[in-house]
């Protein structure tokens, strides 16, 4: 034998003689060490005598008596083997001889470990199993025939080392493994090239693992749910950036049942569907609620509210987005209603600072990441088609408290007062903000001026008395709602390809006739392999929305009761009083315009529309490429463009363009010619462009490895991401438009917009109409964010772990100063896996147990346009101005403006009980906001009476509980509940105020108030009414008076907030066989809330008019006002104030607010209410074949079919503006929608 380890052809080359020596002693040592340990291995006795034991009582003792685990894989070790054994002071060495005698079996001890296996083959038996492979394909499905995707594949091989799979009480079950693959959407796996004589394990969470042996089809494999201890649970949580275990993470993170979510078909907004599935995240679907939808652990932020004067509605909040941060993919987007909720795969809610802190200076809010679905490689075409359509009926026209005709004649007949209101001052006009004398106030007057006899008016009266408009509102104003969609998708892939795409459509039918809502959309998504070390994923995503609405009237309108439609003859009626006019001005008008005056609802509606055309582009692009082992660099690159047009058409015959024409019309008598100073043919054309570009720039490096058998684990994660966010949006009116030759005519904007129209038909003004709202708009957005982060995370022996972040953000927000510009955040946090320990291994029915805390900070920023630390200039057009065109201050500049920070600390406990039958979470909270965004008052003097800046501080403290319960498992009957219940309470801890609040009616239209909760509500102290019938209220000295004005803060009384304490959901899954039942329930608690009572109590009763295309409230009154106080001694039987025809009389001796505001008129607004049910049916095996289909299932689902309220009042809190107590038309309750799933 040669020493030398070189060929004959190489130089020849020898060792030195020293280092010879060195590895000689070196070997040796280890040789000799090794024996040792072998030897105090083997030196181990056992001291064991029974008949018939079985294998597994004598690795129990071996386990009992030396310590030492026994591994094995049980498909080749028969444990119930029985033995009689007599081991008095025998060696382990011969007991385990003992064990494997006559098998094919061998035995090696590695560490305190003894490892029983399948004698390894020999090198002919070798060679034959090279040529003894398979293709392997099957479908995994859950206990109810739904597939399970991202269940995990394992080839299982013998004669190999082994590794630890899962406990089984003393023993271990172990085996070599290789992770073959994930099953994709449908369930469906293929994996190639595997040993016949190979077993496949397939797990999945909450699950028992399933280990079966390989053959070319597996069929379908059904999953049962866990009823044993599992040692790994390998649940994983995204975060956006990264993709991490939730074992080894402290943060506070949520994952609703997507089974759930999938099958809730009430809305196609994926945010709507998690109501009452997530512990803290509260979903506010009031329709006029000034909230915000969405808040995850309470309000962090209080907003700046919009002004009329850009796009934004009044009510809304641009300044800082109350809502939680959304990323779809790992892109950050303001909307996620863009995302079929059927190309979703997994949700993950973020909540505490380690959790949602890698999101930076955005994330006090929370994060709500949302991924989408992806194909998998080596994998045939599936189809598959999911279609539903919801019934949502008409609105409950019953719902609105209003007077019927016959009380409201009765009440408007008492309440006249011809001298107070003369008629020659109600006929006349002034400008177009006159009223109008409908039908029964026109009898009236015909009586008082002596037109028409008391029994004329009276029959008169009694006519209009016995009609009840509301059946032909239903059939005229309201159609049935519904809500369909199709969604069709594929998915597939080959070695190193791999597809998602889908194509989906859905129709909005909405309660208003003749509106028409159609969305249309596109998802691709393709995973490309570029060797093994390159990966790169595309995903582009199409969103078309149409909207199209008419000039119909508002679902909620309060008609006077009387008011009909069509006639007896079904001919439309005119009613001009509904725009201002009487008959006398009418026909006055028209004989000197020569423009006809009617106003006919129904015919309104079709002379005119507003068109919505919205096109959104998503596109992704992702690359991973592995620099080493364990490291990886990651990017993600983001554009999104959007391309909105909003056209706005009004007809020459509509009454909004007759009536603008007629303000620019001079016509002195019937005789004249009348000059239009407006075209007086063809509609108003107004269109607007909106264009929106967002892309996103991010690059990381990403290390993830273990050591020692995973003893040390660490993920590392640094990066750098830019961010551009650009809104561009113009727009311009035209008149005289002829809408087929598309022309318009020329207007003299140079006079009308400056000086305008004197003396016209119908001013707008005092004598004159001014032209001022067809000016061209042009404006743009831009929000810049320059970001570095990083994020650790180390685990130390499975039991111990830490995490950290650090993120810095930089933002064109502040102006040129660094240190304003620059914003910080951070977390730290730690996780202790208890039930790892030594000492809880005795407690038998603890499966798992956890505690976790964290701490960190994190931030928010103005939305661009509405806060800067330097003044920001809009061009302003205007015929004052020099030139015509100037630049106005459109907000003013805060030097001292400064990022929200929001500091969090969160302790957390997991936990799993009675073999995972008993399962959750709790979570305790605190969160400190400090320099809250909000509008500052400032000097008077600058010109502005506020500047947005920072306001204050705020605090939210709470806790969650989240719990997950296997019932019953028996048979094929399985029933599982989801419960969670969060509690927060939020304090206004500081607020910088200007001027002090003196008056108490201020303190009661104020949201937010020092050292209360935001959007507290207060009241007067209601003490009745007094003999005149005017409200009263008590002092905090016990006065009790009516006065108006002489109430100061300390004499109102805190009665509690607006936004729910507790909220929560109840979720019960009920299967059988094909069967399958789910119902959700949710609950918001412990706020209130203003009751919906008769405002006015003075002055004449007119009719209230907005504009024709947003419809018109009406004057009808609430059904409180039947019951008010008529004549002394009505103070003993009601609180509602008496009427005083005279406001001015009625402003100086009473204030009716003291009722209206009245701690009596504020209710409890907690409620309960059956969300939805759903039953499902999974058509059989028999059936399905005959179909050609892999899986059909049919659906139905019954919405909001039951509710139980605190309030005595009837009132719906989902449906009540809870601000200004203004009570919304029940929509969408008791809805019925079926469904159907095809998988081929």
């Amino acid at each position: 034998m040669n020493k030398n380890a070189f060929n004959s052809g190489m130089p020849q080359f020898r060792l030195p003689a020293k280092l010879l020596l060195i590895m000689r002693l070196t070997t040796f040592i280890i040789i000799l060490t090794l024996a040792q340990v072998s030897a105090a291995s083997f030196a181990q006795r056992l001291n064991f005598t029974r008949k018939a034991a079985s294998l597994k009582e004598i690795f129990t003792e071996i386990k009992k008596q030396t310590g030492y685990h026994v591994f094995y894989a049980d498909e080749k070790v028969d444990v119930n083997r029985r033995l009689d054994v007599n081991f008095r002071n025998v060696a382990l060495k011969s007991v385990l001889d003992l064990v494997v005698k006559d098998q094919a079996l061998e035995y090696a001890i590695d560490a305190r470990n003894i490892i029983i296996k399948p004698r390894e083959a020999s090198f002919v038996e070798k060679v034959m199993d090279i040529f003894k492979t398979i293709d392997v394909r099957g479908r995994v499905m859950d206990e109810e025939g739904k597939p399970l995707a991202g269940a995990t594949i394992l080839i299982l091989s013998d004669g190999q080392d082994v590794n630890l799979i899962k406990a089984d009480g003393l023993n271990l079950v172990a085996r070599k493994f290789k992770t073959a693959g994930v099953t994709n959407a449908a369930g469906d796996f293929l994996i190639r090239n595997v040993d016949e004589n190979a077993y496949i394990m397939i797990s999945y969470i909450g699950y028992m693992p399933q280990r079966i042996k390989a053959t070319k089809d597996m069929g379908i494999i059904k999953m049962g749910l866990q009823s044993g201890k599992l040692v790994e649970v390998n649940v994983t949580v995204n975060t956006g950036y990264q993709t991490i275990s939730k074992e080894r993470s402290a943060g506070s993170f949520a994952k609703p049942d997507m089974s759930i979510v999938e099958n809730r078909t009430g809305s196609m907004n994926i945010l709507q569907r998690l109501d009452g599935l997530v512990a803290g995240l509260t979903v506010n679907n009031a329709p006029s609620a000034s909230q915000s939808p969405f808040l995850v652990r309470g309000l962090s932020t209080v907003g700046i509210p919009a002004t009329n004067t850009g796009v934004e509605a009044i009510g809304t909040y641009v300044g800082t987005n109350r809502n939680p941060l959304f990323v779809v993919d790992g892109i950050p987007i303001d909307d996620v209603s863009s995302i079929n909720p059927q190309d979703v795969a997994d949700i993950t809610v973020l909540k505490d600072a380690t959790a949602a802190s890698i999101w930076g200076a955005r994330a006090s809010n929370g994060v709500i990441v949302i991924v989408t679905k992806k194909g998998s490689q080596s994998e045939k075409l599936r189809v598959n088609y999911d279609a539903f359509m919801n019934f949502q009926g008409r609105p409950d026209l019953d719902y609105l408290p209003t007077l019927n005709s016959k009380q409201f004649i009765q009440a408007a007949t008492e309440l006249f007062d011809p001298v107070l209101n003369p008629w020659a001052t109600v006929s006349g006009f002034t400008n177009t903000s006159s009223a109008g004398v409908p039908p029964h106030e026109r009898i009236l007057y015909n009586k008082s001026r002596g037109l028409i006899t008391a029994a004329q008016a009276g029959a008169s009266l009694d006519s209009l008395a016995n009609l009840d408009n509301r059946q032909q509102i239903k059939d005229l104003w309201y159609r049935n709602a519904s809500l369909m969609n199709h969604t069709v998708s594929l998915t597939g892939g080959g070695n190193k390809y791999a597809f998602y795409g889908s194509a989906a459509y859905t129709n909005t039918v909405s309660n208003r006739p003749g509106e028409k809502n159609n969305v249309y959309k596109v998802n691709l998504r393709q995973d490309l392999s570029l060797g093994s070390r390159i990966q790169l994923n595309l995903i582009t995503d199409l969103t078309n929305s149409v909207n199209n609405t008419k000039r119909n009237i508002d679902i909620d309108n309060n008609f006077y009761a009387y008011q009909m439609f069509k006639d007896a003859a079904g001919n439309n009626i005119s009613m001009p009083y509904m725009q201002l006019l009487t008959d006398e001005n009418r026909i006055d008008f028209q004989n000197r315009s020569r423009i006809n005056l009617d106003y006919n609802p129904l015919d309104e509606v079709n002379y005119g529309y507003t068109k919505n055309n919205n096109l959104l582009s998503r596109n992704i692009l992702g690359v991973n490429v592995k620099l080493l082992k364990g490291l990886k660099f990651e990017g993600t690159y983001g554009y999104i463009k959007g391309n909105g047009k909003i056209d706005v058409y009004d007809d020459t015959k509509s009454y909004k363009v007759r009536s603008e024409l007629l303000q620019f019309t001079v016509a002195p008598n019937t005789a004249s010619t009348p000059v239009y100073y407006l075209p007086n043919t063809g509609g108003k054309y107004s269109l607007t462009n909106v264009n929106q570009q967002n892309w996103t720039i991010r690059n990381q490096l990403s290390f993830n490895n273990g050591w020692n058998n995973d003893l040390h684990q660490l993920s590392l994660l640094v990066g750098q991401e830019v961010q551009e966010q650009l809104e561009m949006r113009n727009g311009s009116t035209v008149r005289g438009y002829n809408e087929m030759l598309q022309t318009f005519g020329s207007v003299d904007y140079a006079t009308l917009g400056v000086t305008g129209v004197s003396s016209p038909v119908m001013a707008n003004n005092i004598g004159r109409s001014v032209l001022t709202n067809d000016s061209f708009i042009q404006t743009e957005r831009q929000t810049r964010f320059s970001s570095y982060y990083s994020n650790l995370a180390y685990t130390y022996n499975k039991k111990y772990s830490v995490n950290g972040s650090f993120r810095i953000d930089k933002s064109n927000l502040f102006g040129l100063d660094q240190s304003a510009q620059n914003k910080p955040v951070w977390s730290v946090g730690g996780k202790w896996l208890l039930s790892s320990e030594e000492f809880m291994k005795n407690a038998e029915w603890l499966n798992s147990l956890a505690l976790r805390g964290t701490y960190g900070l994190m931030g928010n920023s103005p939305a661009p346009g509405t806060a800067a630390s330097y003044d920001i200039l809009q061009a302003q057009r205007s015929n004052f101005l020099p030139g015509g065109s100037g630049l106005r201050i459109a907000t003013p500049s805060n030097t001292k403006l400064t990022w929200e920070s929001t500091k969090t600390i969160n302790l957390g406990v997991d936990f799993a009980l009675f073999d995972s039958r008993l399962s959750g979470a709790i979570d305790v909270y605190e969160k400190k906001t400090s320099n809250l965004l909000g509008n500052l008052p400032t000097n008077s003097f600058t010109g502005y009476a506020n500047i947005i800046g920072n306001l204050g501080d705020l605090e939210n403290k709470g806790i969650e509980l989240s719990l997950n319960t296997l019932n019953i498992r028996s048979g094929g009957f399985r029933w599982n509940t989801i419960f969670n219940i969060a509690y927060n309470k939020n304090t206004i801890t500081k607020l910088n105020l200007g001027t002090p609040v003196t008056l108490a009616n201020e303190r009661i239209r104020d949201r937010y108030v020092a050292n209360y909760p935001a959007f507290a509500v207060f009241a007067y102290r209601y003490a009745g009414l007094d003999a005149m019938g005017d409200p009263q209220i008590k002092l905090a000295d016990g006065i009790v008076t009516k006065t108006p004005n002489v109430a100061k803060p300390s004499d109102i009384q805190f009665m509690g907030t607006y936004q729910p304490v507790w909220n929560g959901g109840l979720t019960n899954v009920f299967s059988y066989g094909g069967f399958g039942l789910t119902a959700n329930v949710i609950f918001n608690l412990g706020h209130v809330m203003r009751k919906d009572v008769n405002g006015t109590y003075s002055g004449r009763f007119t009719h209230q008019n907005q504009s024709t295309g947003g419809g018109f409230k009406g004057g009808n009154l609430h059904t409180d006002f039947a019951n008010r106080w008529k004549q002394p001694g009505d103070e003993l039987i009601t609180n509602i104030p008496g009427y005083i025809a005279n406001s001015s009389l009625s402003i100086t001796r009473r204030d009716v607010t003291y009722f209206t505001r009245g701690d009596i008129n504020v209710v409890s607004a907690s409620y309960v209410k059956l969300r939805d049910i759903t039953l499902s049916y999974s058509l059989s095996s028999l059936l399905i074949k005959k179909l050609k289909a892999d899986q059909v299932t049919l659906r139905a689902q019954i919405s909001n079919l039951m509710l139980w309220k605190a309030n005595k009042d009837g009132i719906d809190p989902e449906f009540q503006e809870a601000t200004y107590a203004y009570r919304s038309m029940l929509v969408n309750q008791g809805s019925l929608s079926f469904g159907l799933n095809v998988k081929f």
